[in-house]
């Protein structure tokens, strides 16, 4: 067993070597300058008190080259990245072998959101109603999931092989639903037992959307459980600072009338404190609270500067006002009740302070605001983040030190972009080895169609002159899901072999039915840029369809631009095409995974080549030869 300390740089080496003890565990392990490179990046890291930027390309073995040194140290370490999926590899695959190869007995444990794990609250309550209430196939669904919950040791939906999103909402508390301690299955509940877990464990793995919560909800309970760790170690760092980037922070949320509603009836229901008056405001707020949320649905997404939205948001507010006044009229002739009915006169005094500090910075347009209804049906009036190193900067540097990892950190050579976001000093990031060479690995094909790539016949002509290459096994990564559907219904009438269409089935299975054949046509948007495992696909031509810049009718980035303008930053060189240049190289990284690969890569976007901006995309790709001549590609892939 090797004891948990850091090792001498050349003890490291050895470890990581042909003859050490990582290559005796895994007999198809290949040691890597770049990977040792890396590992000694990481302990030195760890052992500092500030943050670090390490760029380590793919193919290096970025999870073993920081997993072990993590292990080693003395440290308790939070690592984080960017999906479940990714999660889920680290710790049940990845973190497994390097507790093997050290012997480790270090404790680890895994957390995930809310919505990853069964409520059995909620579940139960399923059960109390009649079942014709449910449609026969969710009544099957749930049949399924009775049986797995009295065999899971997790209760992590993870670990179901379907469900659907109407279950899922079914069995699942968020954040306004959850009793915490009050709730009688609390003692059964997964989500406390894994965050009790985590709470001990000396390594922890979470995913970027659970991390940005401490972030954008500092009120939230997971707080104190993620400022324990000592460091935060975020690999797939672009994904983590993207999201940061486009972090809305809450400016006021509706949803503590329902808290505040759930406590008077409460207090109601107690026989010894019966009082209709709390009972009918509890019904009340619940009715007004849904009125209330309803009002935006005309101006979702809008900015609040827009006189009539403007004008509309401050009449409601008004009206709020008065509503809230009532109730505090109310408690304040109640309060020698108790302590919970003075915590919730209180609660309401800090929430009339919030909307009346919201009204004046709506009347002065202080903010970029908009109102948004997330995924999960919660809706709030939101704003941006300010772009500046201060503020973002400020924001990260409120917990632990982070050790930021990615293959894709730099623009053009430079690290000036994430610098800017995170306050870091450029000049102290680190780019270990690149793994592949890529001058021998991959031949660029340059199209000859020249139609903007916002032409309606861009796809079919960018397909047709592709069609030499066909021979070749494909990735093709979108940018919209209508480019997806479109070349998808030219292929399927005028290609006659393996088509794998993203949505057509889960997204992990359609990657490995297409690693599982000798050549066809895997077509994906957003999610297959990055978070995919693509190792072993065999993907011989890769084909982006246009630069991946961010849209420009998004009200979040229209907000962020006038927040950039305000800086005095220029929003296009500053902000939108180093977004570009980060994700062209996450796409192109699709490509070569191993060191045996070989591979074509295309771009249809004629900008590529001929706008203004080209040569920074062009120099941030790694250095490879190009061609206009189909054949030439061929005879490179040895296809002829």
């Amino acid at each position: 067993m090797v004891s948990s300390m850091a090792m001498s740089d050349y003890q490291l080496k050895a470890l990581f070597s042909s003859e050490g003890l990582v290559s005796q565990t895994l007999p198809a392990f290949r040691s890597r300058v770049g990977q040792i490179e890396f590992a000694q990046a990481i302990q030195a890291s760890l052992m500092q008190s500030g943050d670090s930027v390490i760029e380590a390309e793919t193919g290096i073995g970025k999870s073993l080259g920081y997993l072990i040194p993590v292990l080693l140290s003395n440290k308790r370490v939070l690592i984080s990245t960017y999906t479940k999926l990714l999660q889920d590899q680290i710790f049940h695959e990845d973190l497994a072998t390097a507790r093997k190869v050290l012997a480790s007995a270090k404790k680890v444990a895994v957390l995930k959101g809310r919505r990853n794990y069964l409520c059995p609250f909620k579940f139960g309550q399923l059960f109390k109603s009649p079942s014709k209430t449910l449609p026969a196939d969710a009544l099957a669904e749930v049949s399924a999931i009775k049986a797995w919950s009295t065999r899971t040791h997790t209760g992590d939906l993870s670990e179901l092989e379907i469900l659907s999103t109407d279950v899922m909402a079914m069995i699942t508390a968020s954040a306004d639903e959850c009793q915490k301690r009050r709730c009688p299955n609390f003692d059964q509940c997964p989500l406390y037992a894994a965050r009790k877990q985590a709470e001990t464990a000396d390594v922890v793995i979470v995913n970027h959307q659970l991390l940005m919560s401490r972030y954008e909800n500092p009120n939230d309970d997971l707080v104190e459980l993620v400022d324990q760790m000592e460091v935060q170690l975020i690999d797939e760092a672009d994904q983590f600072l993207r999201l940061l980037r486009e972090t809305k922070q809450v400016a006021f949320s509706f949803s503590w009338m329902r808290e505040i509603a759930f406590t008077l009836g409460r207090i109601n229901a107690d026989p010894q404190q019966h009082d209709p008056v709390l009972g009918d405001w509890a019904t009340l707020l619940g009715r007004e609270q849904r009125r209330f949320e309803s009002a935006y649905d005309s101006v979702l997404g809008r900015s609040f500067s827009e006189p009539v939205v403007k004008a509309m948001v401050l009449e409601q507010i008004d009206e709020l006002e008065l509503l809230l006044g009532r109730l505090t009229r109310v408690l304040e002739s109640r309060l020698n009740i108790g302590k919970i009915l003075r915590d919730a006169h209180r609660d309401l005094a800090g929430q009339m302070d919030k909307l009346l500090a919201f009204a004046a910075d709506v009347e002065e347009d202080a903010q970029s605001y908009w109102w948004e209804q997330d995924a999960r049906g919660g809706a709030a009036f939101r704003s941006v983040v300010p772009p500046t190193a201060e503020a973002m900067g400020g924001e990260l540097k409120s917990s632990a030190p982070k050790i930021f990892v990615s293959a894709t950190l730099s623009v053009d050579g430079s690290f000036a972009f994430i610098s800017q976001q995170i306050g870091y000093d450029a000049d102290k990031a680190i780019k270990v080895s690149n793994a592949f060479a890529y001058s021998k690995q991959v031949m660029g094909f340059q199209s000859a169609q020249r139609m903007a790539p916002d032409h309606p016949d861009f796809i079919p002509a960018l397909l047709e002159d592709l069609k030499m290459l066909r021979v070749l096994k494909t990735l093709m990564l979108f940018t919209s899901h209508r480019a997806l559907a479109g070349a998808a219904s030219y292929l399927a009438t005028s290609y006659q072999g393996n088509l794998f269409v993203q949505g057509e089935r889960p997204r992990q299975r359609l990657v490995q039915d297409f690693k599982n054949v000798t050549h066809g046509f895997l077509l994906g948007t957003s999610s297959f840029w990055q978070g995919v495992d693509f190792n072993g696909a065999g993907v011989e031509c890769l084909v982006i369809d246009k630069l991946p810049f961010l849209q420009p009718d998004d009200p979040k980035l229209i907000a962020r631009r006038r927040a950039y303008e305000l800086a005095g930053l220029d929003f296009f060189s500053d902000y939108i095409l180093p977004d570009c240049a980060l994700k062209l190289r996450q796409g192109f990284g699709r490509l070569i995974r191993a060191e045996g690969d070989q591979g074509v890569f295309i771009i249809g976007d004629p900008r590529f080549w001929n706008a203004s901006y080209s040569g920074l995309l062009q120099s941030s790709l790694p250095q490879f030869r190009w061609t206009r001549s189909a054949s030439e590609a061929l005879d490179f892939m040895d296809k002829r």
